[in-house]
């Protein structure tokens, strides 16, 4: 939507195929008995995101942006709901530091030093060695880096509580990246939607929604594209149908997809495209999707450790079993979106990153819910007198782009004239929603 009003604006004539009966994408918030879920994404970094609603005219979104200071924390399950600072890599070592290392990178005091020495030296590396280990992941480039395996668990147990359930598959040079990352930026800004009207992360798709319409653009609801024609490596345009199974042909010199790069080869054949290319959409079909669950209160609940009501507007990480295995995280929606819910109530939102063995599984859907519920009675004292209901969902859009070694698609379709790529797998230099807005 913000490509088609962006260039509407700019004074082509664009048509807007969606195959949902709404607009919004993963952007979907619904009502439940007075409250507003977003069954979504619903929190993002931002230092494209203004640009590209200015450029594309969608002036009435309200974001709420998340303290530098309160942006994440660590709960690990079976610390009696104790907080813990996050452990950002390079940070230098103190004693809330050293007792997170120990709870949660099983790491004590010595080997947290060298896990400190470890990023130093990565971060030392000149800017083409990084470049090199772009799409390298993980499992082959740290052992070039540590030959001690307690320390590389460490290191792996660090850039997983970044949100990757799957850390080995990292790229080397995202990780250094999170490094060497200065405090005063530039930077994203880490953003929920805030107070819009009726609530809910549905609040951004609605603007860009106005916005793309009052630019001039033929938006088209309900319609699934059955394939991007191409002739002679040449786009000819797109065969869609609507509500009857019929295809109809829309010719155009320029087609624009945000498919995420995986799905391409549904609607084009692979062979338009070099094989190289071909090879590096097939690895983003290995990203999984998310299990998430919302949790309706009366009111905020009383944090365990200090018996005040909780009032963090960051993102908690998890971290659970004894193993100490991701878990996902934690978002009170309503400390941002007031609107998500009915006076003095509140939702707390929670999602986990998951393989699609996982999601596909009802048992191990059940289980990650029952994980967030024990979480919850560890973290509050007063759950079952404030805790008003529970709904848990799967989502197959998968979001682990942001630290991948999976090769990312340029803008520009390799190969075939007048084909272009959007969305967060687009090799454009930021990370998840904030690489489709730029």
């Amino acid at each position: 939507m913000l490509t088609a009003a962006i260039l509407a604006r700019r004074g082509k004539r664009v048509l807007l195929l969606e195959r949902e009966p709404q607009v919004g994408g993963r952007l979907r918030s619904y009502e439940i008995d007075g409250f507003v879920v977003d069954a979504g994404a619903y929190l993002w970094p931002n230092l494209h995101l203004d640009g590209a609603l200015a450029a594309a005219g969608a002036s009435t979104y309200r974001s709420s942006v998340i303290p530098v200071t309160q942006v994440l924390r660590l709960f690990v399950q079976g610390t009696g709901g104790k907080r813990f600072v996050f452990p950002w890599p390079g940070l230098p070592q103190s004693p809330e530091l050293v007792a997170v290392a120990e709870a949660a990178l099983a790491a004590d005091a010595d080997t947290y030093r060298e896990l400190t020495q470890l990023w130093d030296n990565l971060a030392a590396l000149s800017d083409a060695e990084v470049e090199s280990l772009k799409h390298v992941p993980l499992s082959s480039a740290l052992p070039h880096f540590t030959a001690d395996e307690r320390l590389a668990n460490s290191f792996r147990r660090n850039v997983m509580i970044f949100g990757t359930y799957d850390p080995r598959s990292a790229s080397m040079a995202e990780c250094i990246a999170l490094r060497r990352r200065s405090p005063r930026g530039p930077h994203p800004k880490p953003e929920s939607p805030g107070p819009n009207p009726g609530g809910g992360v549905r609040a951004l798709p609605q603007a860009i929604h106005a916005a793309l319409l009052a630019a001039g653009v033929e938006l088209r609801l309900g319609y699934r594209v059955e394939q991007i024609v191409i002739e002679s490596g040449t786009v000819r345009g797109v065969q869609a149908h609507g509500s009857q199974p019929f295809a109809e042909r829309f010719e155009a010199p320029v087609v624009v997809s945000n498919l995420p790069i995986a799905q391409l080869f549904d609607v084009v054949a692979r062979g338009h495209f070099p094989k190289a290319f071909a090879e590096s959409a097939d690895r983003f079909r290995v990203v999984g999707g998310t299990i998430s669950a919302a949790f309706a209160f009366d009111g905020l609940p009383k944090l365990r450790e200090t018996g005040e009501e909780d009032s963090f507007p960051g993102w908690t990480r998890l971290l659970i079993g004894a193993e100490r295995e991701f878990g996902g995280g934690l978002l009170w929606a309503t400390l941002h979106s007031p609107a998500n819910a009915p006076a003095r109530k509140h939702v707390l939102q929670a999602m986990r990153l998951s393989p699609h063995a996982d999601i596909a599984d009802s048992r191990r859907v059940g289980l990650v819910h029952d994980a967030f519920r024990a979480m919850l009675d560890e973290m509050y004292v007063d759950v079952g007198a404030k805790l008003l209901w529970e709904r848990r969902w799967v989502t197959r859009d998968g979001s682990e782009y942001m630290i991948t070694a999976a090769p990312r698609p340029p803008v520009q379709a390799p190969g075939v004239d007048g084909l272009y790529f959007v969305g967060e797998t687009t090799d454009v230099g930021a990370i998840q929603m904030d690489a489709a807005a730029k």
